[in-house]
């Protein structure tokens, strides 16, 4: 008897640390994609890494796209209706 309890509750405790498990990778994948939203970046591609290669490569793969994206906003020239003087105007 003792040992179909123990039994029990060795299952158990392997049905919890899945579950919790479960419940880490659903909280990282949102965190990975609310970052992803957050830097105007596509999520499927971050959650697809997440999913087949890991955290650590979807992490990279997000650090790489937020560059791209940061690169090709940086390269767009600004409207001169947008820019501001940069200081007091020179009178002459």
């Amino acid at each position: 008897m003792g040992a179909m309890l123990q039994d029990a509750r060795v299952r158990f405790e392997e049905c919890h640390t899945a579950w919790l498990n479960e419940c880490e990778f659903a909280e990282l994948a949102r965190t990975l994609k609310a970052l992803a939203q957050e830097q105007g970046v596509a999520t499927d591609p971050i959650i697809n890494e997440l999913v087949h290669f890991g955290a650590e490569a979807a992490f990279a793969l997000l650090t790489v796209e937020m560059r791209i994206v940061g690169d090709a906003r940086a390269a767009k020239p600004t409207p001169i209706a947008q820019m501001k003087p940069a200081g007091p105007p020179l009178v002459h």
